[in-house]
Parts: C-alpha cells; sequence; structure tokens
C-alpha cells in the first residue's frame, strides 16, 4: 500500500471510507495448467508498496523514496534497504515463497530486454488505478509494460506457460475522496476503481497470465496512520465498512472468473488486529503490538525514516520487530506479512493446484 495518502480519509462518517512460506519447490498440477517445459511457475507482480520490491528509483530521502533508506531493509540479510516497504520482507516475496522461490522476481527497474526465469515485478510503491500525485506508474501503465514484453517475445510462451500474476491494489486512489461530500459521487468512484481492476485482470489473461490472484483491500480503518490519534487504541468502525465495500464491489466483479482467485487480505489483518470477540484464532495473539508501529515517526504528520535538517533521526525504532504487527504507519513487518501469508497459503495451493 504504499503512500500514506491512501489513508488520509476521514475518519468521521463512513461515505468518506467508502470508497512462511514453506520453501520447497511447488510444482504446478498438470490438470491445471498443462505441460510445462522447466516444470515451475513464473510470477509476474502488479500494484503497490505491499509488492514493490525496489522499482521506484532512489532519489533523496522522502516519504515516497523511504524505502531506500534506514531502516527500511534493516533485517534482511544483508541489512540494507532494497526498495521494500518493509524490515525485510513485502506479500511478493511470500507468495513466491509458496511457489518454492526465495523471493520475489527481479523488478521491472532493473532489466533490459530480459524477462527472469522466475518471473518479474511491475508493482511500484503509491501506484493507484488512477494516476495519482506520487507519480508512481499506474496499475494500466504497469500492464502496458507486461503487455509490451509479450508482444516483441522478450517474455515468451515458455514463461507464461505456467504463469500466474498478483494483482495488489491497496487503496491510494481512495485520497481525493477526502473532500468530497457527494455520497452518491463516492459510491460511483468505488464502482469506477474497482472496475478498472478488474478491467485490467481480463487484460493480464488476454496477454496470457494463465491464473491471477487478485488482494481486496485490508482493514484500512485499523492503520497506525489511522489509530495514532488514539493511542492505537482501536479501529475506525467507518474505514472498516469502506474497505469492505470495496472488496465487496471487486468480487462481485470478479468471483465469475475460474482463472481469478480473491486473495482475502481484509480476513486475515482482522484476525490479528481486530479479531471478533472471543476469538480463538492463534494469529490473533501473536504480535505484542498489533496497531502501534515498529518503526513510529515524532511527527504525526512525518514518516519513518524521517530525518531534520541537522541529520538527526525524527523517528524512533523498536528493537524487535517480531512483536510488532506493523512496521510503518501502513506498511506490516516482514513478520506481520508472514502471519497474513500463512492464512492464505492453503486456499492459494488449493486455487493454484500445487501438490
Amino acid at each position: 500500500m504504499a503512500a500514506k495518502l491512501s489513508l488520509l480519509l476521514p475518519v468521521t462518517c463512513f461515505i468518506l471510507f467508502v470508497l512462511h512460506a514453506v520453501h520447497v519447490e511447488a510444482r504446478p498440477d498438470p490438470a491445471a495448467f498443462g505441460d510445462s517445459d522447466n516444470g515451475f511457475y513464473t510470477l509476474f507482480v502488479f500494484g503497490d508498496s505491499f509488492a514493490d520490491t525496489g522499482n521506484l528509483p532512489k532519489r533523496r530521502l522522502s516519504e515516497q523514496s523511504r524505502e531506500w533508506y534506514y531502516p527500511y531493509g534493516r533485517d534482511r540479510g544483508n541489512n540494507r534497504p532494497t526498495g521494500r516497504f518493509s524490515n525485510a520482507m513485502v506479500q511478493s516475496d511470500l507468495i513466491a515463497r509458496m511457489l518454492g522461490r526465495h523471493e520475489a522476481p527481479p523488478t521491472y527497474r532493473r532489466v533490459d530486454n530480459y524477462v527472469h526465469p522466475h518471473g518479474m515485478n511491475f508493482a511500484a510503491g503509491g501506484s493507484g488505478v488512477f494516476k495519482l500525485p506520487s507519480g508512481a506508474p499506474t496499475l494500466d501503465k504497469q500492464v502496458d509494460h507486461f503487455r509490451d514484453l509479450v508482444q516483441d517475445g522478450t517474455i515468451t510462451r515458455r514463461n507464461l506457460r505456467n504463469s500466474i500474476a498478483l494483482v495488489a491494489v491497496s487503496g491510494n486512489d481512495y485520497a481525493r475522496l477526502a473532500n468530497v461530500n457527494d455520497t452518491s459521487k463516492m459510491i460511483k468512484f468505488v464502482d469506477e476503481v474497482t472496475s478498472e481492476i478488474a478491467k485490467q485482470v481480463h487484460r493480464l489473461k488476454n496477454n496470457g497470465a494463465r491464473k491471477i490472484l487478485v488482494n481486496n483491500l485490508h482493514p484500512v480503518g485499523c492503520t497506525p496512520w489511522v489509530t495514532r490519534p488514539g493511542n492505537y487504541s482501536g479501529c475506525s468502525s467507518t474505514g472498516n465498512m469502506g474497505a469492505y465495500l470495496h472488496g465487496s464491489n471487486l468480487q462481485q466483479k470478479l468471483s465469475h472468473l475460474d482463472y481469478v482467485h480473491h486473495v482475502d487480505l481484509n480476513t486475515a489483518f482482522s484476525n490479528i488486529v481486530n479479531p471478533d470477540q472471543g476469538s480463538k484464532h492463534k494469529v490473533s495473539s501473536q504480535f505484542e503490538h498489533k496497531m502501534q508501529p515498529c518503526c513510529e515517526s515524532l511527527d504525526p504528520n512525518g514518516f519513518c525514516g524521517q530525518k531534520g535538517h541537522d541529520g538527526k533521526d525524527l523517528f524512533s525504532v523498536c528493537n524487535d520487530p517480531e512483536k510488532y504487527f506493523y512496521w510503518d504507519d501502513v506498511h506490516p513487518t516482514e513478520a506481520g506479512w508472514k502471519a497474513v501469508m500463512q492464512q492464505l497459503e492453503g486456499p492459494i495451493k488449493k486455487f493454484l493446484r500445487i501438490n
């Protein structure tokens, strides 16, 4: 999810929110995908910072470029930022691990006229389905890049034979609703956003993607950016209802497609940060800090990794991110992502018919 802007929707009324992977080689069931030359999956990734692994260029430190600066990436093997909005891995890495890979495939930005056998990552932090102030490539533009590589033969028929696409759109478009007070316009915009996601899913299929995983919208009312004013004591029900509406709308548009699997981030996140009363789900007690982030800006309007003009840190960072579900104001820690994807691994593997 990318930019904090996706969560700037006021929480005072519902209409403004309307809006472990196990490392084994995963072999596709021939009945699901047909014969394969290499016997393994190729993953293509689209969306925003829930899935971005380094597509944004490294620029001067800012909220948009923070993923290239400490403390981002501090818990990866080399303790260096890699362009991920996390302390280590993100969702696309864990999807890749389900498929037997070590991490997400290389980013589009890093390769020229070549596609790694494991696939390619087109996702970019700050992206939406429509153009946003971040300047990140829209979902449509990312799919254009994919299409162009298919048409010029860079992505081959062999690459597509057992291909899987992940579409991770996390709500950045809804920031534009903050100053809109017309309920009908807001509901119409939710329909426009989900219709555009569905359109791009169809385009991916038409350009050769065999199976497509599509995220719904996580409970945005439980993110640190929303819960900080209340000292991280509870979620915004209005925000969560808006996320639910988005998810329901999207599912209605895609549920009839047998090549699409609805990745239920909303339920998986909620089981952790906002479980039903009396819930016995083991993940509900996994994290000591469910809403307070590991990396917290000193200024409520600041960002993790921010520095003052004197070079001093304007943020604090925890000692043990394993105890925190959220890494920064909107993105989970690696431990958080693992807890989410462990819940979803079974349904995803069943859909993909992974042995």
